[in-house]
């Protein structure tokens, strides 16, 4: 599995061009040995080494581990890595109208010293670390993601996914954390609708009109069902857990929010890749 998805990987770099000036490796190669990292659990350092590569698909030149974290913090490297994820999103074919949108705690340690990590509630009580707040389509295609740290609302970061959303996308379903005025304002002003359960089953004094009509949707057996939808997100987070190079946990060397983010951006972007595969085969 992971040398058909390899491949397809090596042919969206292809679409990879550039080297910034005074730089020894191109943004194509830097982008390599870190999904080689990636797709095999591995820290940076691991693919950096050329025993660690097949004599096949070994790089001419491997940059170091010093070398991948200046250049991924760099805004011209990031901007490559999200135009792989659209490339792949572009490949899978339409972006459908309805999406769904949800967030993952990424746990570390309670003793961990990273300050990036941060305490807030996670799945079944309090954790310490990071959440990817993501949003996916019917299809378990995840279309973009961000990090922030675990003590950070929800509706917050989700005014940053409503506003970059594909614009195919103009029914976005979340559970009942996204009940937000503001929230729907913002979808609102994008052209989007969010669809979201009422909290505690009733609206305030204000009597805000698109929380009454989301309270009689609700309450309707086609709206009940469309509100179910929104568990698309949790089997999509689910099924890339159980591939052999999915997501299983932040490793011990993903520390610090730039490290956090280039990891799961790698972890979705295979994923997106499997999909892919998944689908030629179909």
């Amino acid at each position: 599995m992971e040398g058909q998805v390899w491949c397809r990987v090596e042919e969206l770099l292809q679409l990879v061009k550039g080297r910034p000036k005074r730089c020894r490796y191109s943004d194509r190669e830097v982008l390599r040995v870190i999904l080689w990292a990636v797709l095999h659990d591995r820290p940076m350092n691991w693919a950096c080494e050329p025993l660690h590569w097949p004599t096949t698909l070994r790089p001419a030149l491997l940059p170091t581990a010093s070398t991948i974290s200046r250049r991924w913090n760099r805004r011209e490297l990031r901007g490559q890595a999200e135009a792989l994820h659209q490339e792949s999103l572009r490949r899978l074919g339409g972006v459908g109208r309805y999406a769904a949108i949800g967030g993952r705690p990424l746990v570390v340690g309670g003793c961990s010293k990273d300050p990036d990590a941060r305490c807030g509630r996670s799945a079944g009580g309090m954790g310490k670390g990071y959440k990817m707040h993501a949003m996916v389509d019917k299809r378990h295609v995840i279309l973009s993601c961000a990090i922030r740290p675990l003590n950070v609302a929800e509706p917050t970061v989700a005014q940053v996914l409503l506003s970059n959303a594909p614009a195919a996308v103009t029914r976005i379903i979340g559970d009942g954390l996204y009940d937000s005025m503001q929230l729907h304002r913002v979808a609102g002003a994008t052209g989007r609708r969010l669809y979201t359960p009422v909290r505690q089953n009733r609206v305030g004094r204000r009597q805000q009109s698109r929380r009454l009509r989301l309270l009689r949707l609700s309450q309707h057996p086609v709206g009940a069902r469309l509100l179910k939808s929104r568990d698309e997100i949790e089997r999509t987070f689910g099924q890339a857990s159980t591939l052999s190079f999915g997501f299983k946990g932040l490793p011990a060397w993903s520390r610090r929010m730039q490290r956090v983010f280039r990891w799961m951006w790698g972890k979705n972007l295979l994923y997106n890749v499997w999909l892919m595969n998944k689908n030629t085969a179909a």
